[in-house]
């Protein structure tokens, strides 16, 4: 009996350790998992030195652009990466919340591709609806248009080698004035780069 506890016990403990709970951590410290891919740390590297050059190169200062905040706009997000699920919302999501913060930027959400409202269009249709006060709902024609607007796209390389790979990632941003159709600001970001042994999963 005591030897066939001794012998379960390895097996006892690989099933405690695949039914642990999932912990809790830093997603910046060292337990985070790396992937070949981008990862969390990264898409906030990216937003943080994207969001600040546009902010310091003074194009949402400009007074040509009418009066402040300037109107912005969301438009295509272009992933040419290999990661299908790539977290869009996350990167451009958070860096809308950056520019917008600062005052200079109020970003229109009746239209665009990310983080778009519906309610400003339903909210008038309400003024045809008996059950609403219609002296409440706002009048046709008063929307804002963007003068802005902001484009992503994301790119990537992989390199090949004898036995290993490499996945580099990078974003570029640029604003065009929808106005006279001329971009008036774009950045790039820095590279991410991602080396793995061939075979190796990535995200």
């Amino acid at each position: 009996m005591k030897k066939t506890l001794i012998l379960l016990l390895p097996l006892l403990a690989a099933f405690t350790a695949c039914k642990s709970e999932p912990k809790r951590i830093d997603p910046y410290s060292d337990e985070a998992v790396t992937s070949a891919g981008v990862d969390y740390p990264e898409i906030r590297e990216w937003i943080d030195k994207l969001a600040d050059q546009m902010l310091r190169s003074g194009v949402l200062d400009s007074p040509e652009f009418g009066a402040k905040p300037i109107k912005m706009v969301c438009s295509t997000i272009e992933n040419n990466t290999d990661l299908s699920h790539f977290p869009t919302d996350i990167l451009v999501g958070r860096l809308k919340d950056t520019i917008a913060n600062s005052g200079k930027v109020r970003f229109v959400t009746t239209y665009g591709s990310q983080g778009t409202d519906d309610m400003t269009r339903d909210t008038r249709e309400l003024a045809n609806d008996p059950l609403f006060d219609s002296s409440q709902a706002p009048p046709q024609g008063t929307a804002s248009v963007a003068r802005l607007s902001l484009r992503t796209q994301i790119s990537w390389i992989r390199s090949q080698g004898t036995k290993q790979a490499q996945n580099t990632y990078e974003v570029r941003m640029f604003v065009t004035d929808v106005l006279t159709g001329e971009q008036v600001w774009g950045a790039s970001s820095d590279p991410i780069a991602k080396k793995v042994k061939k075979g190796s999963v990535g995200w």
